[in-house]
């Protein structure tokens, strides 16, 4: 087990749905990401072409407008983003969190807010409602790159939704499709989070700190109220690990793999088209 892993943070992670990291990543780790992300704004900003790797999930998505930033997708366009992950811990500390056997990285999203406009804190959502999967190892993988205190947006969370046994219909699904009978209305989901005795955590944390947070995990941020100048910066990265797999979500607008014929129902997402970037390797007998 990676040293910053305890059985603590394993245990937490299984009963409430996160698990806190923390010092999980270097300042020169933090440097070297910061680098990549404003490089990809300025590419983004005066419309350079990126260096895409993949073109199965598409070019990036940029959402930028009253001081705050969304990324998506920089992983597959940015050569230099995927050394800065992949030469690290981060898989093996998420692996081991999970339980995973192997660490495949996905979907990647970036969240800079400098502004102090409310429309900007994340609204209660999970990650699993449109996936194509099954499976408990497809977190997300959240690294504060900035100290984020509680007036600076910090994520909170639902304690416990991640044993939740249905699922839930996004509000961005797909139109006037019946959804399978395992599938709750979104609304079920957004007043849970508002109950007035929901178990609501919040999540601060210091530059360098991770949070992974299982696909079920209910969760939204806070608004940035903070008098401070200065940017709030959260880098995350969705995974797959070893027990996930393709199971076809018929409320999804736009389901990723689809069409594919490498890709098998109720199969692993294959390496051709998602390779695996760590392994977890026998210890000595």
């Amino acid at each position: 087990m990676h040293p910053k892993v305890s059985q603590s943070i394993i245990d937490t992670y299984n009963e409430v749905g996160v698990a806190h990291i923390q010092g999980a990543v270097s300042a020169q780790w933090m440097s070297a990401m910061t680098h990549v992300l404003d490089s990809a704004i300025a590419d983004l900003r005066s419309g350079k072409p990126a260096n895409r790797s993949s073109t199965l999930l598409g070019p990036a998505e940029f959402e930028d407008h009253d001081g705050y930033i969304r990324l998506i997708k920089i992983y597959w366009n940015y050569a230099n983003l995927r050394k800065v992950v992949e030469h690290s811990d981060c898989p093996e500390m998420v692996a081991d969190v999970i339980g995973s056997d192997s660490m495949q990285p996905w979907i990647d999203g970036t969240f800079i807010k400098e502004g102090r406009d409310p429309q900007t804190a994340t609204p209660w959502h999970n990650d699993e409602c449109l996936f194509p999967l099954s499976g408990q190892h497809s977190p997300s993988m959240w690294i504060a790159m900035t100290d984020v205190d509680h007036d600076n947006a910090p994520l909170q969370t639902l304690a416990a939704s991640n044993k939740d046994k249905h699922r839930h219909v996004s509000s961005w699904a797909k139109d006037g499709i019946t959804p399978p009978s395992n599938f709750h209305p979104w609304r079920e989901l957004l007043e849970r989070a508002h109950a007035p005795n929901a178990d609501i955590r919040v999540w601060t944390a210091k530059a360098g700190d991770m949070l992974v947070i299982h696909s079920k995990t209910i969760h939204a941020s806070l608004p940035r109220t903070t008098q401070r100048d200065g940017r709030r910066i959260g880098f995350s990265l969705r995974w797959i690990g070893s027990d996930i797999r393709y199971e076809h979500n018929p409320t999804a607008r736009n389901p990723p793999f689809q069409g594919l014929d490498a890709v098998t129902e109720g199969a692993p997402i294959p390496e051709s088209i998602l390779p695996i970037i760590w392994r977890r390797t026998a210890g000595p007998p």
